[in-house]
């Protein structure tokens, strides 16, 4: 006999294999025509290794909408089957060429593996780090404390559809019967969290899923890849840079909070810095047939990256603007005569994403249609003058933040500093700072070949048209694609920045202030920006050669005596950027690590995770929310289960109703003396919340929080991390019967 645990990890363990066959098979096929990044093989295979999630939800949204009473094999096994073919016939295709394959293998191992002293350093500290972060990675790649906050809500959306395969009711948000809303976007998390429920035997739902906890855990692991293929990307390779982007990485600030309680949050940003990668090498040049093919390519990207969250409706149509500018910019750098048909051509594909942004976002479209409103997070519309409903305005709608317009120039340090990392400050400083240099570079290299031209043609222009093809030397073809790494990670971090600085503040809603205070909707910015410090730092590297030849020349004598007096003083400037790139690995190190202060890295805040015992597997999930495991299989479907908060959901099966949707909240305006008869009337056999929100918020406040304080001692059932009141008085004495937990009672 197995137990449920042994059932659940052999499910999770094909699932596994079955991630990273699909992950080995989109990284091959990327690298093998260096796709999205051409320098760099390593860095194409981790731009598609990246994309396996939003390859298996997309895939999960093509059945939901085509066949969606498919079988589960049909949903989990067409994708691991096709990687594995193409892995196969990719070997066997290879076989005759495996002694030459294997010395391009080892010249590129020796290549990647050589480092100067300096880079050694970074080495060791970058691999430090990794070593500190892992366990907190793992963990939380198999912890199922990430089914708490928000996204119990999208867990449950998910159980929904692997039951009724409706993908209409993952947007249904029936305001008549007061039901849990779903998401007014395309729910493309909820399909993922679905493609792993369907690794189940039979059962979906708790204790079965640990497919579905661990691939949101992989969520991580899959960002990290895009990350690091987009620092491969914008610093063209350099190792002491990329190395010193995965120790800002640890820098960002808040990202502990959404790998363990808002998973959509790693969901986002992982599709943004997709969107990045793919946009950084994306030119609109090619015939009729390659644009065409790129006009598709640029409408499923920003159709995937907008469905990710609504929140990418206000940072994704600016990464497409910026990328336009990056086009047109490098098209007049290179003044091949085109800018104006690259201008015109890059925004024929930006109306195709524009197509795809709106085609995801028609969820919010349907909703205003529907209710009239837009945003998803806006449950309640019944507005009374009730003690309670102030406290709720400041606490769940945040109204002091949403209604607070910044000046972003008087709150910029506020804004870009968060919790006193220093990344989004040094990012702002580099991402101006290198769109300004590359925009100095740009006017004198036009200005140079304009004088050369004129000087080349000299009287032969009163003679008729003359054509002049000024070829580029190796090095500044070179140069070339510094300044177009530097424009792409500046444009893409000031233009992230938009939405922060109150540009879009509506009378109605202010982003900024919302931005300012929910630091988790920014963290694509401070991962952007640690790309730019790499960026710029590794472009400035390549440059310091000629720096130091101008200054040579420009110094004379001076310049002169002063080798003359120190012999090394060339050897330790031409060293300085090595030097800089170990000091700040070393300075990045110690910033993440610090326990005091003001550091804020997600090791720091991370590493009490690995001794807090409720963060182990099921522990925290169990000692949460036991009481509404067992409640859900005691109420009859006829009777309404009244909830706090959506992340109860998934506990439930998404049979609660959440309190503060029409026509529920009203219950909480009634006098004292009709609320009883109100839920009878709705036939409510039971309020599920925690103590402290219901004691401590806004809900004390109201005549329902009374009359439940008022029930017999017998109908309250607290264990002192949720709080159930019991109306139907059948289930009294039933919830608490035995200490029979489903870890215990679960048997196959």
């Amino acid at each position: 006999m197995l137990d449920w645990s042994a059932v659940g990890n052999g499910w999770r363990n094909l699932y596994l294999l079955s991630s990273l066959v699909q992950a080995l098979a989109l990284g091959l096929f990327f690298a093998k025509r260096r796709l999205w990044v051409k320098r760099s093989r390593l860095g194409a295979f981790l731009a598609g290794a990246a994309l396996t999630p939003l390859i298996q939800y997309l895939w999960t949204l093509l059945l939901a909408l085509a066949w969606p009473q498919a079988s589960k094999w049909v949903y989990i096994g067409v994708l691991p089957l096709i990687a594995a073919v193409y892995l196969l016939v990719t070997a066997l295709g290879s076989i005759r060429r495996i002694v030459p394959l294997t010395l391009r293998a080892w010249a590129w191992l020796k290549r990647l593996l050589r480092m100067d002293r300096a880079a050694l350093v970074s080495l060791c500290f970058t691999l430090a780090m990794a070593i500190l972060l892992a366990p907190i990675c793992i963990r939380a790649a198999t912890d199922a404390n990430v089914a708490q906050a928000d996204a119990g809500e999208y867990m449950a959306l998910g159980l929904r559809y692997c039951e009724d395969r409706d993908l209409g009711a993952l947007l249904d948000k029936d305001d008549a019967t007061g039901h849990f809303r779903g998401n007014s976007h395309f729910p493309s998390l909820e399909l993922y969290m679905a493609y792993g429920l369907m690794h189940t035997s039979d059962t979906y739902g708790y204790p079965y899923d640990k497919p579905m906890i661990t691939g949101l855990g992989l969520l991580v692991f899959y960002l990290l890849s895009a990350f690091s293929a987009l620092l491969i990307q914008v610093t063209r390779g350099k190792k002491r840079w990329i190395l010193l982007g995965l120790l800002l990485f640890n820098l960002v600030p808040n990202y502990v909070f959404s790998l363990f309680g808002a998973a959509r949050d790693s969901w986002r940003c992982l599709a943004i810095l997709a969107a990045a990668v793919a946009l950084c090498e994306l030119r609109p040049q090619g015939d009729w047939k390659r644009y065409l093919g790129k006009l598709a390519l640029m409408t499923g990207l920003c159709f995937t990256v907008m469905s990710t969250h609504v929140v990418s409706f206000v940072v994704l149509p600016f990464l497409v603007v910026a990328w336009v500018l990056l086009c047109w910019l490098e098209a007049l750098y290179r003044r091949e005569g085109s800018a104006g048909r690259t201008l015109l051509r890059s925004a024929g594909l930006a109306l195709g994403g524009a197509a795809g942004t709106l085609a995801a976002y028609a969820g919010n479209i349907w909703c205003y249609l529907q209710w009239g409103q837009f945003s998803p997070w806006r449950l309640m519309t019944t507005y009374t003058d009730a003690p309670w409903y102030q406290l709720y305005l400041q606490g769940e709608y945040k109204l002091e933040e949403t209604t607070t317009h910044l000046n972003f120039w008087k709150d910029r340090y506020d804004i870009v500093m968060a919790y006193a990392t220093p990344i989004g400050l040094w990012g702002l400083r580099l991402a101006v700072f290198g769109l300004a240099a590359a925009l100095v570079v740009l006017i004198v290299r036009r200005l140079r070949i304009r004088r050369e031209v004129r000087s080349l043609l000299g009287d032969d222009r009163k003679n008729g048209p003359v054509a002049v093809f000024v070829r580029d030397t190796e090095m500044q073809l070179a140069r070339a694609e510094r300044v177009r790494a530097v424009l792409a990670a500046s444009l893409f971090t000031l233009f992230t920045l938009v939405p922060m600085s109150g540009l879009l503040d509506t009378h109605l809603y202010s982003f900024s202030g919302s931005f300012l205070t929910l630091q988790r909707y920014t963290l694509q910015w401070f991962m952007l920006a640690c790309v730019t410090i790499a960026a710029v730092l590794a472009a400035a590297e390549a440059e310091w050669p000629q720096v130091l030849g101008w200054v040579k020349h420009a110094g004379g004598r001076t310049i002169a005596a002063l080798r003359g007096r120190w012999p090394g003083a060339g050897l330790w400037a031409r060293r300085v950027p090595a030097l800089l790139g170990a000091l700040l690995c070393v300075l990045a190190f110690a910033q993440g690590t610090s326990e005091s202060g003001y550091a804020n890295s997600f090791y720091r805040y991370g590493r009490p995770m690995l001794t807090d015992e409720s963060t182990a597997q099921d522990t925290g999930f169990l000692q949460r929310y036991t009481l509404l495991l067992k409640l859900n299989d005691l109420v009859p479907q006829d009777e309404k289960i009244l909830v706090t908060r959506p992340g109860y959901q998934y506990a439930l099966h998404a049979k609660g109703y959440v309190l503060t949707s029409n026509p529920i909240v009203p219950l909480m305006n009634l006098p004292l003396s009709q609320v009883g008869d109100a839920l009878r009337q709705m036939n409510v056999a039971a309020i599920c919340t925690e103590p402290d929100f219901w004691d401590e918020r806004y809900y004390a406040l109201s005549t329902l929080s009374e009359y439940l304080n008022s029930l017999p001692d017998k109908q309250i059932i607290d264990d002192g991390t949720m709080r159930v009141y019991l109306l139907d008085e059948s289930l009294i004495g039933k919830l608490t019967a035995g200490a029979e937990t489903p870890e215990a009672a679960g048997t196959v």
